[in-house]
């Protein structure tokens, strides 16, 4: 069962129930809602992080209130740190996402505006694998799989793969490792990344390596997390997306990932 954080304003609560929270339990998903998860007042804090540290996506609820409710800045704050390419805002009434974070007015969202019932289709298409037509705060469409501005990993199938990768560190060792990832995997300095990487020049959560579908099947492909010191592909800076294949090296920080197999 997936967990996913709902963030939201105590005004809007009445739409999270009607509209959002529901959709999530019909489907078997495991929606944590401050209104109806938070026991005792008094752990209130130490229940929305260990809600936030559990959850495999965030959800912001999008409205004037919300955008301005310091708690749901500091939840999106953190999910921006934590859980990117897991972040979903719902537009529940007109405002500007990035009055709550810069970055939200680049990602994709589900318009419930003009018509909830929709809204709740398309949250239903999203959570079982479609795709269906989104928005971005610019006025523009985009679908999941050609975002306008930020690519953004929706909720979708899973999707797995075996990655066999020699790291040579800085300290001039080297050792082979293998990973199986499954929908993505984060490459940093944290100890809780799918690659840990004991470098002082690589940032905490430096890059990801996602699995992603295509023509002729999943492959894999390579993102920067707004890392400090930048991510290379083969002498080249990667930024957005880039796919990966056999034979690839990733330089992050003084730590080299040769890519031995794929599968």
């Amino acid at each position: 069962m997936k967990n996913v954080f709902i963030s939201h304003s105590s005004k809007d609560l009445d739409f999270v129930f009607a509209n959002v929270k529901g959709v999530f339990d019909e489907l078997g998903y495991c929606a944590w809602c401050s209104a109806t998860s938070v026991r005792l007042a008094s752990d209130w804090e130490q229940q929305i992080r260990r809600a936030l540290l559990q959850a495999d996506w965030f959800v912001v609820v999008l409205s004037p209130d919300a955008v301005k409710s310091e708690w749901v800045q500091a939840e999106t704050h953190w999910a921006f740190e934590n859980k990117r390419g897991r972040v979903l805002p719902i537009m529940a009434r007109s405002c500007d996402p990035a009055d709550a974070h810069l970055r939200l007015g680049t990602l994709q969202f589900l318009d419930f505006r003009d018509d909830p019932e929709a809204g709740r289709r398309q949250l239903c298409d999203l959570l079982r694998g479609h795709a269906p037509r989104l928005t971005t705060a610019l006025g523009r469409h985009a679908t999941a799989t050609a975002p306008v501005q930020e690519q953004t990993t929706l909720i979708s199938k899973r999707r797995e793969a075996r990655l066999r990768l020699r790291i040579e560190r800085a300290d001039g060792t080297a050792s082979e490792h293998s990973m199986q990832i499954c929908n993505w995997a984060v490459i940093g300095r944290a100890t809780d990344a799918d690659l840990p990487l004991a470098d002082d020049c690589v940032s905490r959560k430096h890059a990801r390596i996602a699995v992603v579908p295509g023509d002729t099947g999943n492959h894999l492909t390579l993102m920067d997390l707004d890392s400090a010191n930048g991510t290379l592909l083969n002498g080249q800076g990667v930024a957005a997306d880039h796919p990966l294949k056999v034979g690839d090296r990733i330089e992050l920080g003084d730590s080299r990932l040769h890519i031995l197999a794929i599968d």
